[in-house]
């Protein structure tokens, strides 16, 4: 039973009123039984729903009783429009839009504007920013941000950037902003510091987010990792692990493994080989091949003979 359907079905019935199974289940997109299964739901939760047979009959609120549920501030709303993530959730969050009435309902349409699911896959990383609060509200509030970022392996920048949206994307939040450089998509997972300045946003008219995020993603779909290493790491390495690894952790298919991305094999292997025995490649067999080989070679390297081997070329008569 998913609570985000039950609560879309108690605002429409209590926007709409009366309404029949037929009726609730287009707008919904479910199944009539669905719909008399929710209702029960609503019933056992407490709330007063009657239904009457017949082809004049229908489903609606006992008169008079509405939940606060419509009341909630702007600050609440936020919070309920990021507080799931995925195309159901995306689907329900529009339904709750839809009926809201008046002022409310624009309000949830003008969320909407700043917040996109985007539910093609690009693997799962399910690692949420501390920073998403900070960033959630500059967006909404239309404020402009300081942004502390670190791109890849370089050093950390401070940018001021104008919020344009969020996108939720397989479980990353990513930023789409203007910046003095142009429009920019930042990924919250990079963002080392956030800060909500005192000065407006500058939002283009007729901004369309979907459209931005479209653009901004064009080099940053899945055909741009060439590469997936599944890693087994101790429960006591984890921790460090997640934290050197950063972005390049994409999933977590089952306990003590990790699904990293890498561009290629050596690049994989070279920051594997860090580890050293902390953590061990269990595929693809290429990415094994390559660790096996610079293991190899630093056995040979430190090996007593060849100590013996470097200790001569280093005391040979000039």
């Amino acid at each position: 039973m998913r609570a985000d359907r039950v609560l879309s079905l108690l605002l429409v019935l209590q926007a709409r009123g009366r309404l029949s199974a037929a009726e609730l289940a287009a707008r919904l997109e479910v199944s009539r039984r669905t719909v008399y299964r929710d209702v029960e739901a609503l019933s056992a939760a407490g709330v007063p729903v009657r239904t009457e047979p017949g082809p004049n009959g229908g489903i609606e609120l006992i008169e008079g009783w509405r939940t606060d549920l419509t009341g909630l501030t702007e600050p609440e709303l936020n919070a309920l429009f990021t507080s799931a993530a995925g195309p159901e959730f995306e689907s329900a969050m529009g339904k709750l839009a839809a009926a809201l009435p008046g002022e409310r309902g624009r309000r949830a349409g003008r969320m909407r504007d700043r917040l996109l699911v985007d539910s093609v896959a690009w693997g799962s990383r399910g690692f949420t920013s501390p920073h998403l609060r900070v960033v959630q509200d500059a967006v909404f509030a239309d404020r402009r941000l300081r942004l502390r970022y670190r791109r890849a392996e370089a050093p950390a920048t401070v940018r001021e950037v104008d919020p344009l949206g969020l996108v939720l994307k397989a479980g990353a939040w990513y930023l789409v902003a203007d910046t003095a450089a142009g429009r920019r998509l930042f990924r919250l997972s990079r963002v080392e510091a956030a800060e909500a300045l005192d000065e407006p946003a500058l939002r283009p008219r007729g901004f369309d987010l979907a459209a931005a995020w479209r653009e901004q993603a064009a080099g940053w779909d899945s055909g741009r990792v060439a590469l997936e290493v599944l890693v087994k790491v101790a429960d006591a390495n984890l921790p460090l692990v997640l934290r050197v690894a950063g972005d390049r952790v994409i999933a977590r298919p089952r306990q003590g493994v990790l699904r990293m991305a890498f561009p290629a094999v050596e690049p994989a292997a070279a920051f594997l080989s860090s580890f050293g025995a902390m953590v061990e490649a269990l595929e693809p067999p290429e990415v094994r091949v390559e660790l096996a080989r610079r293991g190899a070679d630093l056995v040979r390297l430190y090996s007593p003979a060849g100590k013996r081997k470097a200790d001569g070329i280093r005391h040979r008569p000039r």
